[in-house]
């Protein structure tokens, strides 16, 4: 699960520039069951997109190569790809998430006075404590969910620079499971009837900011957000 540090050094290595729109299709699947990861976040971290996967565990995202993809869902860790050659030769992506030991499905629960975003926040914060401080891992390995190539901060721990980046990279990647958590297909269908692929695109199209979500605390600020969005949702068309 080494996969956080690799990131560092392509992203501060990849130049901005205007590319053509090139949208690309993939499946993001559990690394153990195989079956679909339902609405998931992927984001292109190069240009900030987020999109959602259906019900199939389908996603359509704008990529070009040398960019990166991050991807989470509730009760997995997180995990990335370099968009190199290797999967330019694919016409479609097939990528996967492995599942928090805890995992306990899509529900709420509460351990000593801890919400479940708490629960797995801990768990893939103490893996990557583990990825900066282990000095007997190699530089380079594939990640476990078989899903990209990692480098590990251990062999350049005496660069602090780089130290904070990997912290900045796991702290963004937190911001997006937050946003998982609080804005779950279950409470956006609960109060805007939305399903399928309906409910993917409102999702993907009116995904609200961490800082909003935590600003606004409670499910009475969802829903008023979610009633509001709808309006647009549907005056759209």
């Amino acid at each position: 699960m080494k996969r956080y540090i690799w990131i560092l050094f392509l992203l501060s290595g990849i130049a901005a520039q205007a590319q053509k729109k090139n949208e690309r299709w993939g499946y993001l699947r559990d690394s153990i069951t195989r079956e679909p990861i339902v609405l998931a976040s992927i984001t292109n971290l190069n240009t900030q997109t987020t999109v959602m996967t259906s019900a199939s565990g389908r996603f359509k995202i704008e990529l070009q190569e040398n960019q990166v993809l991050s991807f989470a869902a509730v009760g997995y860790y997180f995990d990335t790809i370099h968009y190199n050659k290797q999967f330019l030769l694919q016409d479609t992506l097939s990528l996967f998430l492995s599942p928090l030991a805890h995992s306990l499905g899509n529900v709420t629960v509460t351990a000593r006075g801890f919400s479940r975003y708490q629960l797995d926040s801990i768990e893939r914060r103490k893996e990557f404590l583990q990825d900066i401080v282990d000095y007997t891992i190699p530089t380079v390995s594939k990640a476990n969910s078989g899903a990209g190539i990692a480098l590990n901060l251990d062999r350049f721990s005496r660069h602090e620079k780089n130290k904070r980046k990997a912290f900045s990279f796991f702290e963004s990647n937190e911001k997006e499971a937050y946003i998982n958590y609080r804005f779950p297909a279950s409470v956006v269908t609960q109060y805007s009837g939305l399903k399928d692929a309906e409910l993917q695109q409102f999702m993907q199209q009116y995904r609200p900011t961490s800082e909003w979500l935590r600003r606004n605390r409670s499910e009475e600020d969802i829903k008023y957000y979610i009633n509001e969005k709808l309006k647009l949702f549907f005056k759209r068309g």
